[in-house]
């Protein structure tokens, strides 16, 4: 849709959750993102893949910030815009993050990959004053019946 100076250039849709997180924290969360983006008329497809990347995001605050961060989703444009703020270390070489699966046997590293994996955009901005992970997910309608991502995204709701 193109741009027009009468279309606002963000929704009023959005949802701020501040830490601090925890572990058990993830699964309420999810049930809140998903809650909320039902009433925004989000298909369930894209809601699944919101919870996933997300949740993965403040997974990595909680584990690399002792939960100190915030998550922030808002309609953009047809677009949902996920961020996830923290005031961690910073990660090194941040433009590299998330690019390259971890090895099978690393015990950790998945979570930006993921992140970036099921986002339509991805962007990580890091210094020693914290790290903002930003993930656009593409508001689309429902895909067809046999689509593999269903049951990828299935078998992620199942966990």
């Amino acid at each position: 849709m193109p741009d027009s100076p009468d279309r606002p250039l963000v929704d009023r849709r959005r949802l701020l959750i501040d830490g601090p997180f925890g572990s058990a924290d993830l699964e309420p969360i999810r049930r809140q993102l998903d809650d909320e983006c039902a009433r925004w008329g989000v298909p369930p497809r894209t809601r699944s893949v919101l919870a996933l990347v997300a949740t993965e995001l403040v997974a990595n605050i909680v584990v690399h910030c002792d939960g100190d961060g915030r998550l922030q989703v808002a309609m953009y444009r047809g677009r949902l815009v996920c961020q996830a703020f923290d005031r961690g270390p910073g990660i090194p070489r941040s433009h590299r993050a998330g690019w390259r699966p971890p090895s099978p046997s690393a015990p950790s590293g998945r979570g930006l990959w993921l992140a970036r994996v099921f986002s339509d955009r991805f962007a990580v901005d890091s210094s020693p004053l914290g790290t903002t992970v930003t993930a656009m997910i593409e508001v689309r309608p429902p895909g067809p019946p046999d689509d593999p991502l269903d049951e990828t995204l299935d078998a992620y709701d199942d966990r």
